[in-house]
């Protein structure tokens, strides 16, 4: 089964990762305040600094964010929402070892911050740390606290598919299309996970629901054929 492995897989399951990261480092922004509120001076300056940060972060200037940060944290270190603002920016610069470091000062803080531990799962199961079963603790304590949260079943489901649990995987995939049937990425992963069962002929139907909505998809029409050449070869021998 692992011969349908390819750097072009790697690229697929790479698109889930961003699929998360738009959930948990921009639209967190919708239901996580900027900082505390209070009318010590102190806390203005922090409110100030965290804004211009989160306004770098937005634009994609995470160094200038993090300068911003970190003057921050002089004032207030134990602030989670900082720890985790830094956290942010230093993932976005691939930096994930740091990046945990963070997610877990902030997580000391405040152990129920969802995107904290749904961001911290991303980093240990990136294709550089592969940390799956590290990252699979992250992502089962996020779902108890979020049950059903699209981004964070997409990558366990890409962390159980990595570590051979495909079936469970599948699981995952389709509690995510029960909601959203034609989310490309999930039907893509959720074919290359049947790939890896046997089970070739289903793993196409998937390929080819994506090539419907998509014709032009390299990775659906990619997977597509090879999956079409592992069950001649499994039906010829």
């Amino acid at each position: 089964m692992s011969r349908l492995l390819s750097i072009s897989v790697i690229h697929v399951r790479y698109k889930i990762y961003s699929y998360s990261l738009n959930l948990y480092q921009l639209e967190r922004r919708n239901d996580i305040p900027l900082s505390r509120s209070s009318t010590s001076p102190k806390s203005d300056t922090v409110s100030s600094l965290h804004k211009k940060a989160l306004k770098f972060q937005k634009d994609g200037n995470q160094e200038e964010a993090m300068i911003q940060l970190d003057k921050a944290l002089d004032i207030e270190p134990n602030n989670a929402e900082l720890l985790y603002d830094k956290a942010i920016s230093l993932q976005m610069l691939l930096r994930f070892d740091d990046a945990i470091e963070y997610y877990n000062k902030s997580l000391k803080i405040d152990p129920s911050n969802f995107g904290a531990l749904v961001n911290k799962g991303l980093c240990l199961s990136n294709p550089n740390t592969n940390k799956h079963e590290e990252a699979l603790l992250c992502f089962d304590q996020a779902l108890r606290l979020t049950p059903d949260d699209p981004g964070a079943l997409s990558l366990r489901g890409y962390s159980l598919d990595s570590i051979g649990k495909y079936r469970e995987a599948i699981d995952c995939f389709d509690k995510i299309l029960e909601t959203q049937p034609k989310e490309v990425n999930i039907l893509i992963n959720k074919g290359l996970a049947l790939s890896h069962l046997g089970k070739y002929d289903e793993a196409i139907a998937y390929f080819d629901t994506v090539l419907d909505y998509e014709p032009d998809n390299f990775f659906a029409a990619q997977l597509k054929q090879e999956a079409a050449k592992s069950m001649k070869r499994d039906f010829m021998q």
